[in-house]
């Protein structure tokens, strides 16, 4: 790499200005990283903590530069910039590049471990999709088993036994992993970004959302929230994706050690989330926030409505993907768990 160079960031699809940074020279493969989420975010906090840091103080051939998140790349531009090759790496969720890759929306809905989906050839299959539609590599796959979703609302939802909970005419934040099952609960899904939920809260435009745990008292969205509902749902998206040209140009030993940092974080990542989803529990529960656990009929209704939504809605992209659909569906999601 040269002593300094310039490297500019264009997503002309997002529709936004965006960055030129200096780069300095450095000894090893230096990778530029961006992620999807604000800095503050207990995903970003645990991608620092269990991956950029140990890589880079491993002293090993290869380096990550983290150059930001949204304010650098707002999330809708991040999979292109990274299919282009002019960003290196990316954190975000598949569902944030979805509109891209068809694919990024089937993460969220498994319900099979990472054990068996590396073993069951659908690790083989995602990675041929990431590569073709996203010009990307997956190195990691995390908080398989820290990161559950919940629903949030400000008021006590009616409970009903065909969708476990009745949401009619609510206006719910969304993005694209959720706009099913909330649409079959009677809701009104809008999309909104992470940034932008403290004042949709708010101002009434919402009254409620669908996330991930923790971070949600970080944000300061539990001054305005009332209910959790109970059971969690879906399972983790986080993708550690690295631009698939650049990966391969990288000699063997690089690549290597940046597949085995990556795998080592699979298996750290979530002790920090989980340590973080519990303190933001406790902080939500001290703001006053409720728990409401469904039980019985509401709460096979509530899992049957998440997870049957959300498949039918995969199942009619079916032209649009990559590798063969059914397979890979057949690979992630047991309908009798």
């Amino acid at each position: 790499m040269t002593a300094r160079s310039k490297l500019t960031l264009a997503v002309a699809s997002a529709g936004v200005a965006l960055t030129a940074w200096s780069i300095p020279a450095v000894a090893a493969t230096e990778l530029q990283a961006l992620a999807c989420f604000q800095r503050n975010h207990d995903y970003v906090n645990a991608l620092h903590e269990h991956f950029i840091e140990p890589l880079n103080k491993a002293g090993g051939p290869v380096s990550i530069k983290y150059r930001g998140g949204p304010e650098v790349i707002p999330w809708k531009g991040q999979g292109s910039a990274i299919q282009r090759g002019l960003i290196d790496m990316i954190y975000c969720p598949g569902t944030y590049y979805s509109g891209i890759l068809a694919e990024g929306r089937l993460p969220g809905a498994h319900n099979k471990s990472l054990e068996e989906i590396r073993t069951n050839g659908a690790w083989d299959m995602m990675q041929e999709a990431w590569g073709k539609g996203l010009n990307s590599r997956i190195l990691a796959w995390t908080f398989q088993n820290g990161q559950r979703f919940y629903m949030y609302t400000r008021f006590k939802p009616k409970l009903s036994k065909v969708t476990g909970v009745d949401l009619k005419g609510v206006k719910m934040r969304s993005t694209g992993l959720y706009k099913a099952f909330m649409r079959r609960m009677g809701a009104t899904p809008i999309v909104i970004s992470p940034s932008d939920v403290y004042s949709a809260l708010e101002r009434g435009v919402v009254e409620g959302l669908a996330w991930p745990w923790g971070s949600v008292n970080t944000y300061g969205w539990g001054k305005f929230l009332k209910y959790r509902i109970s059971p969690p749902f879906f399972g983790a998206t986080m993708l550690v994706l690295v631009n698939k040209k650049k990966f391969d140009a990288m000699p063997r030993e690089e690549q290597a050690f940046l597949e085995k940092m990556a795998r080592q974080y699979e298996t750290t990542a979530d002790e920090a989330v989980i340590r973080l989803g519990k303190r933001d529990d406790a902080a939500l529960q001290k703001a006053g926030v409720q728990w409401l656990d469904l039980e019985g009929e509401y709460r096979e209704a509530y899992v049957r409505t998440i997870y049957g939504a959300k498949w039918a809605e995969n199942d009619a992209l079916a032209d649009k993907y990559v590798v063969d659909y059914q397979t890979l569906k057949s690979k992630l999601y047991d309908p009798s768990k």
